[in-house]
């Protein structure tokens, strides 16, 4: 992940560099190089071929766009995976521990799931807070195991 997002990066600042650069021709070879490279990833960017001696500095503008896009959403969906990847640990870790009664257990359980509400809501981390604060308070009734998960919980969502 890291290695492509540096790449993806290094094309970035390529593009920019061209374009302040403006020569033609190297707008053509960063447009031909950069289509190629990235026409089965990025869904968007046409393979017309007929094109090559007709770009523009707009098109390199564009694909630089669909290059910023596709870090973007790349981010956004490792992001994901990782959140999706703590609340299951969270979940796995309350499930399994022995020292946990039953009831309790479900009980957590279900403040995780809404935990991991609050973290899936598209808001601002200031509300994000206040609707956590609620777990603090109850974290700090519980045994030191409860409430580092629930805690590190709320760490991770704000």
């Amino acid at each position: 992940m890291n290695n492509q997002i540096l790449d993806l990066n290094k094309d970035i600042k390529r593009c920019e560099d061209v374009l302040i650069e403006n020569n033609y021709l190297e707008i053509v070879i960063a447009l031909e190089e950069l289509i190629d490279k990235y026409k089965d990833t990025i869904n968007t960017i046409s393979t017309d071929n007929n094109k090559v001696w007709s770009y523009n500095k707009n098109d390199l503008v564009d694909l630089k766009d669909k290059i910023i896009q596709h870090k973007q959403e790349l981010l956004e969906n490792h992001n994901k995976k990782i959140a999706i990847d703590i609340f299951n640990n969270a979940r796995a870790n309350i499930l399994n521990s022995k020292d946990i009664m039953e009831d309790k257990k479900y009980e957590l359980i279900n403040i995780i799931d809404e935990l991991e509400k609050i973290n899936n809501k598209d808001i601002d981390n200031e509300i994000k807070w206040s609707e956590s604060k609620k777990y603090i308070i109850y974290a700090a009734n519980e045994k030191a195991y409860i409430s580092k998960n629930i805690i590190a919980l709320i760490n991770f969502i704000i």
